[in-house]
């Protein structure tokens, strides 16, 4: 069966920005295939979370590769999936610890 994907709050400003920043510095289709990849993420998700590898040891947070630059970051619960970032991966790598 299927799980529930939430995506919190910090997940959702993280893709308006990623979309805006395509959207302003790319064009539509880029944005387009940002998203498309993102919801087949999601889809993925629901099937099968544990064919992502564990991001961290310790945790049970595991990353799915978006693009090159950006990866989601979620946490499987008994009943649902929780988006809890959807990272730059140009950035400093130490945000991240603040993250998950």
């Amino acid at each position: 069966m299927a799980k529930e994907v939430r995506i919190s709050r910090r997940a959702a400003r993280d893709i308006e920005k990623i979309t805006d920043y395509l959207f302003k510095n790319w064009n539509a289709n880029v944005v387009a295939d940002f998203i498309s990849r993102y919801e087949e993420c999601l889809d993925l998700l629901t099937k099968n979370p544990e064919q992502y590898p564990i991001a961290r040891k310790n945790t049970n947070v595991r990353r799915c590769v978006l693009t090159k630059h950006n990866v989601a970051y979620f946490k499987e619960f008994p009943n649902k999936i929780t988006i809890l970032t959807v990272f730059d991966t140009r950035q400093n790598p130490k945000k991240l610890n603040k993250i998950i």
